[in-house]
């Protein structure tokens, strides 16, 4: 019930500023959520069907509820080539966001395989999952440069997090895949609650090419973005260091083929490179707002900022040192640590050369296709125009064709006494459906 019920609050949200575009992306999140619902009911009705929970000893049956369980899982985690909804879900209201879509919502879906990991660390799936996550990883690194939504910079952001917490899954280290899971909810939910502070500020404008200097204006606004950012990319003895600078020590170690552990490294780059983009935008870029609106930190907000950010930078060493402890310490030799602090300062250094010649790109193209996730969108208005039309056909066909003249104009003509009679039997079960609510509330109090 939390599972699907979660889908459904999603839906509501993000169709809760009622407009087109917001309709389409919320019927976009709910159906590509309800594939993911539908696997899982399919897989309890199997379990139920073999009488037990212990459906290991059934090769067969085992190979079909773990692809469905994945499956499943890959929805709600927004994994490729499920990854689009999340950028659409962006058109929720922001505070409710960062509680969602980036901290509930695809939380589920991972935990759900943490749940199952003795079993699927058995099973043949594991280097599928590996391959998803590297490409979700690597589109929405991509996506995220080319993008000018300031919520959908963050989503692509999370959704890069998102791959990297399967890969992390993939090679067997579940208790790390937690602990970066709760650093992440916690430094991103910061991030969201901040930008919404923005938007609110420039009367919900997203446009970062607006946001030029903003520091003069939001000082503990924007510097607390920094420090998430930091932690997001990894800068040491901040909360997200602890998890992923061990995440790349043991990818390193583990015997991945190369193309994977360069293909990581790039990854690696393109979330340093984003989070520059995005700084730079927010910091060093030309003010181009309307000078005469008043922009400033919110104080009510502030309270909630203070609290967030200390935990931003001390909740992953507390977290190491007290509930995650029992995770393998890695040795490797010196210059393969060196070779993730290179890479961070090898990202900084290329994003900063390359970024005014990214910003002289007037190819309207590129932005679109990649800031659009390689026109899924696209795919995204077919599938929706088949529902859509399905449903019309279903309308005229069903509802306003036989059913509404057998149903209608057979019974309730003919047959006067059944209105009363179908009256009478509502009236008898809401009166049964209010004593047995009286009678729950009597035996819990």
């Amino acid at each position: 019930m939390g599972w699907d019920g979660l889908g459904l609050i999603s839906y509501c949200l993000v169709i809760y500023y009622q407009n087109y575009y917001r309709f389409n992306c919320g019927i976009l999140t709910i159906l590509l959520n309800r594939i993911g619902d539908v696997m899982i009911i399919i897989s309890f009705i199997i379990i139920s069907l073999i009488g037990r929970w212990r459906f290991i000893n059934y090769i067969i049956i085992d190979i079909f509820i773990l692809l469905f369980i994945i499956i499943a899982a890959f929805t709600k985690r927004a994994q490729f080539p499920f990854s689009y909804w999340l950028p659409a879900a962006m058109a929720a209201p922001t505070p409710v966001s960062s509680l969602v879509h980036s901290s509930t919502l695809v939380t589920a879906g991972i935990y759900l395989l943490i749940r199952f990991n003795y079993i699927i660390y058995k099973s043949y799936f594991l280097f599928w999952i590996l391959i998803t996550g590297l490409l979700t990883i690597i589109i929405a690194g991509i996506s995220a440069i080319f993008e000018f939504d300031l919520k959908k910079i963050i989503a692509f952001s999370t959704l890069s997090q998102l791959g990297l917490i399967i890969i992390v899954y993939s090679i067997k280290f579940y208790e790390l895949c937690f602990f970066h899971l709760i650093i992440h909810a916690m430094f991103k939910s910061i991030i969201f609650i901040c930008s919404g502070s923005v938007i609110h500020s420039l009367r919900n404008y997203q446009d970062i090419r607006f946001f030029g200097k903003i520091i003069n204006f939001m000082p503990l606004t924007i510097i607390t973005i920094i420090i998430s950012n930091f932690s997001l990319c990894g800068l040491p003895f901040i909360s997200g260091f602890f998890s992923k600078d061990l995440i790349l020590e043991i990818i390193i170690i583990m015997k991945l083929y190369l193309i994977i552990y360069l293909l990581l490294l790039f990854a690696t780059f393109l979330t340093v490179r984003y989070s520059i983009r995005l700084l730079y935008y927010l910091v060093k870029n030309s003010f181009n707002y309307f000078p005469f609106i008043k922009i400033n930190d919110f104080k009510i907000i502030n309270y909630a900022i203070y609290v967030l950010i200390v935990k931003s930078i001390i909740l992953g060493f507390g977290l190491n040192w007290f509930m995650f402890i029992n995770i393998e310490y890695v040795f490797i030799i010196k210059s393969e640590k060196n070779v993730i602090l290179i890479l961070c300062i090898i990202s900084v250094l290329i994003s900063v050369l390359l970024l005014k010649q990214l910003i002289l790109i007037k190819k309207k193209f590129i932005y679109y296709f990649f800031g659009k996730i390689y026109f899924f969108y696209n795919l995204n208005n077919i599938l929706l125009f088949i529902f859509i039309y399905f449903g019309k056909i279903f309308i005229i066909l069903f509802d306003k064709g036989w059913s509404e003249y057998i149903f209608k104009n057979y019974f309730f003509y003919n047959y006067k006494f059944i209105d009363f009679k179908l009256n009478f039997n509502f009236l008898i079960f809401l009166l049964l459906m209010i004593f047995i609510f009286i009678l729950i509330l009597i035996i819990l109090l």
